[in-house]
Formats: structure tokens, sequence, C-alpha cells
């Protein structure tokens, strides 16, 4: 089937499902009600409540749905019907009240269940605390506890239990997430569940303000269908607050190194008449200007004065919630990015890079369609980048402050000058249909459709090069579709998660015959299709002690970078394969209040098993380089995490990772020639690493403020950039133990000024092999919010 077949087909199904959706109404002879379900006491939608309803003389229950994400569940019942309702949610009081079919709206109030435990009050769980306890092997960090300080996502990230970020630098630099083991593309970076196709580095995760999340999710060696992406190591998903009410959050920070960060994001609602308007953005720069050593050269301390990058981005958004979708919403902005190319074995001082995006997102949402059974979702986006990097100096720099021609006449970087001017076209559809079968039961459908086109330009290269040069047009489309059936047995007891996945990539390539460049480049093209699939299941024997374990056949598809190249020195690569994993995870969660004397005890210990084939490996030949499948491993490792709030003040965590990634490649690729490397770890993942730190807060201190002081300590054990061939091998990156220090106040919840340290000892780090880090860093946040109530 050709890619206009497809794109054809999809447009005739969307109609069609949207035309039935909206005539659904217009032919039921039901009354549609609305149930709101809210928190009695700080007045939050509740997610994922039971509503249950029957007739007055009805001796049981025989329907039932639950809230969406607004705490909202519509019933469509007779006219002039009397209804009681049953509203239940875990760790909440079961209510019970008596409507009619001439109500519109109704609005319930349900109040947590509360335990005295030795002077401490335990209320119901957080909706973080629901996604921890889910079959999946899931971390979940809420944000809300990190409000207002002065730290990067990455370094959130980074004090994650089986994660590890590997950075290249100050802000703005490359950095890789590592997750048991594998890493990079491997890893899925989700936006409110939506892939934000980071592989190209068009964003780092340390630009995005920390105070609009509301919490992060990170899926170890699962992800879950109902995200419609692939993946081969898991996923993280960054989900940003939601307001039903006006909102104003506003923050700036200083930095070492000249770091300014600054941010406004804004919210206003019209409930009378369902309006919505949202607007923000932030900017981001710093000069990076650290001193470092010439790894070839220890004695030589230099600083980094061509390190230089900045950043801005500006989003709108309009929405309308009293239509017949619950939502129709657009959200619009732009994104522009400079950075300088900072060398570290070469003095690079002219090569630039420059790139832009704009950005469309239209989302639909529905529920309680077909008998108040079924919630429907479309996301659509569309982006389109320019990227611009130059490097045409006709001199160049050493350390010691010398200047020489060019050897190649132009350029600092490479073989060749450049001056591209690439572009870019990512469109995605995202559809989602979840079916409640009953109250135990549910069905979900998502299905992520991609399209992605890449148009490059070098002119200067090319004629250096005497031949065109850095990548030539490139299209792929590719459909991600998942089926999920998810049961509540035994009392609820037991949740059972089975999830079938296909997987289907189609691209067109004009690729160059080998990496000699002396035949003309011929178009080619790629078709595959993967099945995938996730069983996943927990069981809780008794309240607050969760058994899981997961089994997934695990897919990725080549991205765009690697099918298509960079437009610089890497090739397309028109014949990749999908890579493949079977990843197995078993573990126990332990969550109790009021245990040995402490406020709250949680503990975590998870072991992992993997098997990872056709690994798209970057190969270098001469002047260039390409992606292709050229490896095989096995990934086994174990996780343990220990969190105590010892009082109601004073918390305490610690966690530890072990993993030892091995190549088990029989062969070298392309040829019968054994492999040496068969049997050792692989390069450049560190196999051991801890996490640990102490936290007081009180808001009893001092009238009308919050104090928060805390203490973080990360550690690295040594590990090998290149295969580990002999005891004298020098290319390692070396052991690290950093500490930070800070202090969080807060002001009647509106305004906080935060202070804090990084590397305290000011230590040399690195996580990346002749990549060093900066050394103590200081961060002042001043931030104030409105919000009605809401932080």
């Amino acid at each position: 089937m050709s890619i206009d077949s497809i794109v054809h087909l999809y447009k005739r199904v969307l109609i069609v499902s949207i035309l039935l959706l909206w005539a659904y109404p217009m032919f039921a002879q039901q009354h549609s009600i609305e149930i709101k379900v809210i928190d009695a006491e700080n007045g939050n939608s509740i997610e994922f409540a039971t509503v249950q309803w029957k007739g007055l003389n009805d001796s049981s229950y025989k329907n039932g749905t639950t809230t969406n994400r607004k705490g909202v569940a519509r019933l469509n019942i007779h006219a002039h019907q009397k209804l009681v309702l049953r509203v239940s949610y875990v760790g909440y009081q079961t209510i019970t009240d008596t409507i009619t079919a001439n109500e519109k709206r109704h609005t319930l109030k349900l109040r947590p269940e509360s335990t005295e435990l030795a002077n401490v009050v335990v209320f119901g769980k957080t909706k973080a605390q629901v996604i921890r306890e889910s079959p999946e092997a899931v971390s979940v960090i809420n944000a809300k506890e990190l409000q207002g300080r002065s730290v990067s996502l990455e370094t959130i990230l980074n004090k994650t239990i089986g994660l590890k970020v590997g950075q290249t630098g100050g802000l703005g630099s490359s950095s890789r997430i590592i997750v048991h083991g594998l890493e990079g593309n491997r890893i899925q970076i989700l936006w409110d569940g939506i892939p934000m196709n980071t592989s190209d580095g068009a964003f780092s995760l340390d630009e995005i303000p920390i105070d609009i999340i509301e919490r992060i999710e990170v899926y170890k060696s699962i992800i879950p269908a109902r995200f419609g992406c692939d993946g081969l190591g898991g996923a993280v998903n960054i989900v940003t607050k939601e307001f039903s009410t006006d909102y104003l959050d506003a923050s700036y920070e200083l930095g070492s190194y000249r770091t300014h960060k600054g941010s406004v994001f804004s919210r206003k609602n019209f409930p009378k008449s369902g309006i919505l308007l949202g607007a923000g953005g932030y900017y981001t720069s710093a000069k990076n200007d650290y001193s470092f050593r010439v790894p070839e050269r220890e004695n030589l301390l230099v600083k980094r004065d061509h390190d230089r990058f900045r950043s801005y981005m500006l989003k709108g958004k309009v929405a309308f919630t009293k239509l017949w979708f619950d939502e129709i919403s657009t959200e619009f902005g732009y994104y522009n990015r400079f950075n300088e190319i900072q060398g570290v074995l070469k003095n690079i001082q002219h090569a630039e890079n420059k790139s832009g995006m704009f950005m469309l997102e239209n989302k639909l949402m529905k529920s309680g369609v077909l008998n108040n059974r079924l919630n429907f979702e479309s996301h659509f986006s569309l982006s389109h980048t320019t990227n611009n990097f130059v490097d045409t100096a006709r001199v160049n720099h050493d350390f010691e402050g010398n200047i020489y021609p060019s050897p190649n006449g132009q350029g600092e970087t490479g073989d060749v000058p450049h001056n591209s001017n690439d572009k870019g076209l990512e469109i995605n559809e995202r559809l989602n249909l979840d079916y409640r079968l009953s109250t135990n039961h549910s069905l979900n459908l998502n299905t992520l459709i991609n399209y992605a086109r890449r148009q490059p330009s070098d002119d200067i290269a090319s004629q250096h090069a005497g031949f065109v040069i850095g990548g030539f047009p490139s299209k792929k489309t590719s459909v991600a579709s998942g089926l999920t059936w998810e049961a509540k047995l035994f009392g609820r007891k037991l949740t059972n998660m089975f999830s079938a996945k296909y997987f289907h990539l189609h691209s067109e390539i004009e690729d160059l015959t080998s990496y000699e460049m002396i035949e003309a480049p011929k178009k080619k093209s790629n078709t595959t299709s993967q099945i995938g699939w996730i069983e996943a299941m927990k069981y809780e024997p008794f309240r607050g002690f969760h058994l899981k374990a997961s089994y997934q056949r695990a897919i990725r598809l080549p991205n765009s970078q690697e099918l298509f190249g960079d437009g610089i020195i890497t090739f397309p690569a028109a014949g990749l394969k999908p890579e493949k994993s079977h990843n197995f995870n078993l573990g126990f969660l332990i969550d109790k209040n009021g245990v040995l004397g402490l406020s709250r005890l949680q503990f975590e210990v998870n072991g992992f098993y993997m098997q990872v084939s056709d690994m798209i490996k970057l190969m270098k030949q001469h002047m260039a380089a390409g992606y292709v499948n050229a490896e095989k491993v096995h990934i086994k490792g174990i996780e343990t995490e220990l969190k105590l709030d010892i009082t109601p003040t004073l918390y305490a965590y610690g966690n530890l990772t072990y993993q030892d990634v091995r190549d088990v490649l029989d062969y070298l690729p392309g040829t019968q020639a054994l492999n040496p490397t068969k049997g050792l770890r692989l390069p450049n993942i560190p196999y051991l690493f801890a996490n640990f730190g102490a936290e007081y807060h009180s808001d009893r201190l001092f009238k009308n403020w919050y104090v928060k002081a805390f203490w973080d300590g990360k550690f690295t054990e040594e590990f090998f950039y290149f295969w580990e061939l002999t005891e004298l091998q020098k290319r390692r990156i070396p052991r690290s133990f950093v500490y930070d220090i800070g202090l969080l106040l807060t002001y009647k919840n509106k305004y906080s000024i935060a202070l804090e340290c990084h590397n305290l000892m000011n230590k040399e780090v690195w996580d990346q092999f002749r990549q060093p880090l900066a050394g103590r860093t200081f961060h002042l946040k001043f931030r104030y919010v409105f919000s009605k109530g809401i932080l």
C-alpha cells in the first residue's frame, strides 16, 4: 500500500468516526447529565472516580463509568427518570446521592478517608501514587515537591532509580538518557503523552521550566500501548499542569557562568462562555565559560570561550469547553535556538548553529459516548523546522593562542566547510479510544501516524567537495497502533494488562551506494511491519504491598535522523531494520504509613533482564559515518530504593542501580570474523550508580512562611568509554561523588526565593569521555504565583 493510500484511508476513517460521534446524540432518545467529582478539601478534580447508578426501585447498581481527567462523567438517561448515584475512589469515602433527569450538571464532593497514625493524618492517594502502583515498572516524580527550586529537568531525572543522564557540557549541551542500560533514541521522550521527537537535538531538556510540570513518569523497559509510540528501553512522560481556574506563574533565575532563565505562563478562564485562553514562554541563555583541562594535555587549563547558548519559546492556546466536545483546543508556538560550537580537543572559534521551529497542535476530546462507555481523543501536531550550521572560517586556532590557515581552506570541524539551510516537516495524528466494558474491565485503542520529510541544502559544502554532499531529500511514514485490555480481578487485588502493538514503517531515501561517494545517489525505499506485545500484572495481597511482573516484546523503528542523516557528516541509511528486544521485569513495592515509628515508608526492588537484537549504531568510515544494525546485547540488573518520611518535617531517600550490559554478537557485522568484544561490558554505559539525600521542610517556623532545606548526593562508579580489551586501557570515565545543597523560602504560597549550590565540593566530573562538566555553581531564583488557591 502506498503512502498516499494510507493517508487517504486514514482521512476517511477519521471523518467517518467524527461524523458518527457528532451524530450520536441526535438519534439517542436520552438526556445527558454531567456529573463532576471533586475533592471536598481542595476542590481538585478526581480522575478515574467510579460512578455507578440505578433506578429508585432497583436493588443493585447495573450501570457504571469513570470520570475523565477533568473529573467529569456523563450519564445518558431517559427523561424524567430519577436515579441513585454511588461514587467511590481509592482513599476517599464512598457517597450516594439522588438526581433527576431535569438536571444538566451535578457536583459531588468526596471527602478523603483519614486515619490517625501516631499524630499523623493520612489521606487518599495522589495521582502520582496511583500510577506508581500500576502494573508497569514505573517511577513517578511529583514535581509539586520541586516547585520553586532552581533545578533542571535533567538534574531531577538523574536522581531517579534506574535512570542516568549523561551530559556533555553546560546549559543547552547535548545529553542522553539511559534507562536500564539502553540509551538515546531507544528512550522515548513524551510531552503529555505525545512523542517530542527530540532525537534531532531540537530541544534540550534543561531548558524546560520545572514550574509548569505536574509530574514526571519514567516507564522502564515498558512503554504502555496507550502512548501509541515505539521504543526499546522505556519512556519519560512529562505531564504539565492543568488548571480549572485563572493562574499566573512567573520566575527568573540567575546562575554561574552567566546563566539566565526566565519564564511566564498564564491562563484565563471564562466559565460562562466555556472559553479558555493561555499564553506563555521562556527564555534561557548561558555563556558556559567554565575552565577545563584539555583531555590530551592534562596540565593545560583553558576556559570555554566559544560555548554561548541562547533559546526562547513563545506559545499560545485557545480552548472551547462548552461545545459537544468536552474540549476543542488549538496550541501554537515558535521556538528559536542558537549555540556556539565549543571544541574540547581542538580550539574551535567560529562554528555555530541556529535553528527555529513553528509548532501547531489541535486537540479534540469527548467522553461519555455510546451509553457513557466510550471516551475519544484526537491530537494533531505539526512542526516545521529550519537549521543553519555555519563553519566557514579560513583560519584555525589552538589552545596556546596560535593561529594558522585551515588545512582544508575553510572550516574548523571537518573536511569541508558548511553553511547549511536544512528544512524539515513533521506531522503526527494520535487517536485514542477508551471503552469501559464494565466497572473492572476496559479496552483502549491508540494509533499514532507520523509523517516526516527532510530537505537538506548545503551549497558551499558541495562546491568545495566537487559533488553534492550532506544528505538528500527523504521522507518517511510510520504507524504505531496498540490495543490494551485491562482487568481488575479478585476484589481489585489483581490488575492484569495485556496489549498488542502493531508497527509499520515506509521510507523513501536518496541514498549513496558507498561511503566513498563515487556514484550518484539512488532513490531507495524501505517498508517493514512488526508486531509487539505487553503482559503486565500487579497483585496486592494486602494494602500497601504490591507484587509486579511484566514482559514486553519491544520494537523501535528507525527515526528520521538515523534514516535521513544529519546533512553534515552522517549519510542516509535506507536499509535500516527496526530494533527488537525481549524485556522482563519482576519486583515489589511497599508503601505504608505509620511503620516502625515512621510517618511513611516506601521501599522498592526491581530486577530486569533484556535481550536486544539489531541495535542501530553509528559507524564511521573514511570521511563520513552512517547508521547500521550492528549490535546484539543482553542486559541484566537490579535496582532498589528506600524513601522515609522520618517525621512530618524530615524526609530522606536513597537508591542504587546495577546494570550489566554485555555484547553477545558472535561475528562482526557482514563478515565471518569472530567478534573480539563478545562477552565484554558495553562501553560508555555506567553500570553502578546511586543517589541519596535528605530534606527538612516546615510551615511552622515563621508565620505565613514555608521553609525547605535540602542536601542531595550522587555517586557514579568508574566505567570504560571504550571496550575493556586490556587492563592498561586509559579511556575511562572516573568515579565521581557530587553533592548539592539548597534553601527554598515561600511566603503565602505566592512569593518564593531559592538559593542553591550544585557540586558543592567543586569536583571534576565527566559524564562522557573528554566532555568535562562545570564545577561548583550557584543559583538564585525568584518566583511569583497566582492561581486562586492552587500552587
